[in-house]
């Protein structure tokens, strides 16, 4: 008895150091493969119509992965490099015209009243509105660039994840079923439990996915109409370039209209530069908040408020990915209580 005892603790813990190692050997490619996951998933039913026509696995694979590189990689990597130029030279015009701009503003009647009143106040005492603008002004386009200048500096790690992602696509496209069968038979579960959480899976990646293309829809449509509406140029084409960078992490649309409304508030239409930036701010970014969650509720059978809170603490905890995984875990956590008072 003892020794039945003995020998299954010595394989559970051989078990456990195998999966802790296995871990370790995936852990630097987790991010590339749950991309690559969530790709495959999306465009998988592509891939089922190449199949039908051209009757080989491995070719089908292929133009599928072709068909994302154009449809995703092209313009939004081109768009990506033309906005990281831009921001730069935003940073340039702030150290130019800055300082010229805010006291050209200073000398409207109103304001001049209003700075008169509020330099009284011993609070205020001290206080430089010139320089306090552009400095602050000045640190933004700092962040801009700075963060914008390390997604670049690190091109090399970048080009090997993206070939690495590539090829993971390409397999899991056309081995993807063998290998949806191999992950169910080892799940505890009835056929009709483990028929029911690959379903849940696929619901919610697509789902999470078309969130993120209605988003982009949306955020670009409302950005191009506030350029039109402000007598920017090219509205069309900006409005175009915010539903792709609506993808971008972190800073999404704000690549467009944040330096947009910089541009106007130095070139001295102050109105327009500040109404941009409070439209861009109070209503393009929450787009995001609002529509994703109905969208991604509905699909993957969530309610609104804990899609809301899943892809927001996914993004804090996976980054970009969250908004995808985030919804992800919660589904499959109500599906494993569901099938727990299945059961019971």
């Amino acid at each position: 008895m003892q020794g039945e005892r003995l020998s299954t603790i010595i394989y559970l813990a051989i078990v456990l150091l195998l999966l802790y190692l296995f871990y370790k050997i995936l852990n630097p490619f987790l991010i590339t493969i749950a991309w690559a996951m969530v790709l495959s998933i999306t465009f998988y039913p592509l891939y089922s119509l190449f199949l039908r026509y051209v009757k080989r696995s491995w070719a089908a694979s292929l133009l599928t992965l072709i068909s994302i590189l154009i449809v995703i990689f092209g313009p939004f990597s081109f768009i990506v490099t033309s906005l990281a130029g831009e921001i730069t030279g935003i940073y340039s015009s702030i150290e130019e015209k800055g300082i010229e701009t805010i006291t050209n503003i200073q000398s409207y009647p109103r304001l001049q009243n209003v700075l008169q009143e509020l330099s009284s106040l011993k609070i205020l005492e001290g206080f430089n509105l010139q320089e306090s603008v552009v400095n602050t002004l000045k640190t933004i386009g700092e962040y801009f660039v700075k963060h914008v200048s390390n997604v670049f500096a690190n091109t090399f790690v970048l080009i090997f994840n993206f070939i690495i992602m590539c090829l993971t696509i390409y397999y899991f496209l056309k081995d993807g079923e063998t290998l949806i069968e191999y992950l169910k038979k080892l799940l505890p579960f009835s056929e009709e439990q483990r028929h029911k959480l690959v379903r849940r899976v696929k619901d919610t990646v697509v789902a999470a996915v078309y969130g993120q293309v209605a988003v982009g829809i949306a955020q670009g449509t409302l950005g191009g109409t506030a350029f039109w509406a402000l007598g920017l140029p090219s509205p069309i084409f900006w409005g175009t370039v915010m539903a792709i960078t609506s993808f971008v992490p972190l800073f999404g649309t704000l690549l467009v209209w944040g330096p947009a409304g910089i541009i106007l508030i130095l070139s001295g239409s102050l109105g327009k530069g500040i109404g941009l930036l409070l439209f861009g701010a109070l209503i393009i970014s929450s787009v995001d908040s609002v529509l994703k969650p109905l969208i991604i509720g509905g699909k993957a059978k969530l309610h609104t408020l804990l899609v809301f809170f899943s892809v927001l603490g996914g993004i804090k905890f996976l980054g970009f990915l969250g908004f995808i995984l985030g919804p992800l875990i919660a589904a499959l956590c109500l599906s494993l209580f569901e099938m727990y008072t299945e059961e019971s």
